[in-house]
């Protein structure tokens, strides 16, 4: 899944990354001044050792680091540096911390300004040691027993600490890529384009007959069979040729119609290219354009459609007499449209093409019918009922499972079987490795034809 929508989830990362550059842009640079206080012991304590001495200090120094922010300390601070803020806003900004097992007071003051960041750092160190010796004296004649004194004083910072640019570019594509992987997975469930062959079977309700590989060059060359008879493309037209022979073994098939869902599905090429592969390997093919409203077959195979199926329905032509020869040393013929009709509905269903079926199939092995998408019109519904079968063709990733199973239903509610389905525009990299390579160098010439048939029955004899 993450594979097939990497798009989504590159966006996610790159999305996120950039808004975390945008967040940090508009942010104001904040600086951060450091100084550092010793605690000791005073004079007045006077310790038996120092063990003694330096454990009182650490119980003191903890203390300390927490009136730092004692609203009287830093009041007499912003008196002193005419600041223009509260105590409590100070102390927002400022951070005492006591490093672990020692006496020392690390105060750091963030300010959007380097020299008020200094000079606030620097008036707290210089203000807190006689703020304790007055909150530690026992009377006017006693001193504190400890003593603070400044280990380090504030420089003026050059480097702000906020933004952190690398923290928010980590952190923007860290939450980009989380929301790149939940909205692929979000597009995944809510995306009913099919995918695979088994979810075309089961959209379909009938068997996967053929899976044939995206090729760049089919709007160029779609006769793949022809053209690159070595190429994985044209195996893949002979093992949906075999896979129909299966379909055979078990009812008698001597009429197909090839259609789809929805146009744009690759069911002309197929018609075309299935055809082809059947009369290499010896049958005698009839090939008939039944799309009366945009035909396009015989155009595919070089051949006139001026005259054809529409004029044997509408004027009671030999239809015989319409067939062209396509090819050399191959019986293959084809009935090309016509011209387009004003009612192609009623021309298929009537009484008419009954006869005309029965002249090709008692002519051919095998008459395969290419004909409209069954959603937009009736046409190949019609068409299913008065021949074996209809074979429904699907493109991976476009056609969506409940327009295929509305399809197989549209089929089935006129009487029609749908044989099988096929899958077309398969990205190769989701086809077995063997399939995803020619089988032999493109470009080389094509293998012999009249090779012993493969499929439904012996060349010659109609079932």
């Amino acid at each position: 899944m993450l594979r097939a929508r990497w798009r989504l989830v590159a966006l996610g990362v790159v999305v996120g990354a950039l808004a975390a550059a945008a967040l940090a842009w508009v942010q104001t640079p904040v600086y951060a001044a450091r100084a550092q206080l010793f605690v000791s012991t005073g004079s007045s304590l006077d310790p038996s050792n120092t063990y003694e001495g330096g454990l009182f200090s650490q119980q003191r120094v903890l203390s300390y680091a927490r009136i730092i922010s004692s609203p009287e300390l830093l009041q007499g601070v912003i008196r002193d540096l005419d600041l223009e803020m509260t105590p409590a806003e100070l102390a927002r900004n400022l951070r005492a911390e006591v490093p672990v097992d020692t006496v020392l007071i690390d105060i750091e003051v963030q300010d959007t300004s380097p020299q008020q960041a200094q000079a606030v750092a620097n008036e707290i160190v210089g203000r807190f040691p006689s703020f304790v010796a007055r909150l530690e004296g026992r009377g006017d004649t006693e001193a504190s027993p400890v003593k603070i004194s400044t280990t380090t004083t504030a420089e003026l910072p050059t480097e702000p600490v906020s933004p952190r640019w690398p923290v928010y570019i980590a952190l923007g594509t860290l939450l980009g890529l989380a929301a790149g992987i939940f909205a692929a997975f979000v597009r995944h469930g809510l995306d009913t384009r099919v995918k695979d062959g088994s979810a075309l079977a089961e959209a379909v309700g009938a068997p996967l007959v053929g899976v044939i590989a995206n090729d760049r060059h089919a709007r160029r060359r779609p006769l793949v069979v022809s053209h690159d008879p070595q190429s994985a493309q044209a195996e893949a037209y002979r093992r949906l040729r075999t896979n129909l022979a299966g379909l055979a073994t078990h009812r008698a098939i001597s009429s197909l119609v090839v259609s789809s869902a929805l146009e744009g599905e690759g069911k002309t090429v197929v018609t075309a290219n299935l055809g082809l592969t059947f009369a290499q390997a010896g049958y005698r093919v009839v090939l008939v354009d039944a799309d009366l409203r945009r035909p396009r077959l015989a155009e595919y195979l070089g051949l006139s459609r001026t005259t054809g199926l529409a004029d044997a329905l509408r004027m009671d032509m030999n239809v015989e007499d319409l067939l062209q020869t396509c090819g050399v040393g191959f019986r293959l013929e084809v009935l090309a449209s016509g011209l387009p009709p004003a009612n192609p509905s009623d021309l298929l269903g009537s009484q008419r093409l009954a006869a005309v079926m029965e002249t090709l199939t008692q002519r051919s092995d095998i008459v395969l019918l290419d004909a409209p998408a069954v959603l937009p019109v009736i046409d190949a519904a019609v068409l299913a009922r008065r021949t074996s079968g209809l074979v429904l063709v699907a493109r991976a990733g476009s056609t969506r499972v409940p327009q295929l199973a509305a399809a197989a239903d549209a089929v089935r509610a006129t009487g029609g079987e749908v044989l099988g389905a096929v899958l077309t525009q398969v990205p190769r990299g989701a086809l077995p490795k063997y399939y995803r390579e020619p089988t032999a160098r493109r470009g080389a010439a094509p293998g012999p034809r009249g090779a012993e048939p493969v499929g439904l029955w012996p060349p010659g004899s109609a079932p």
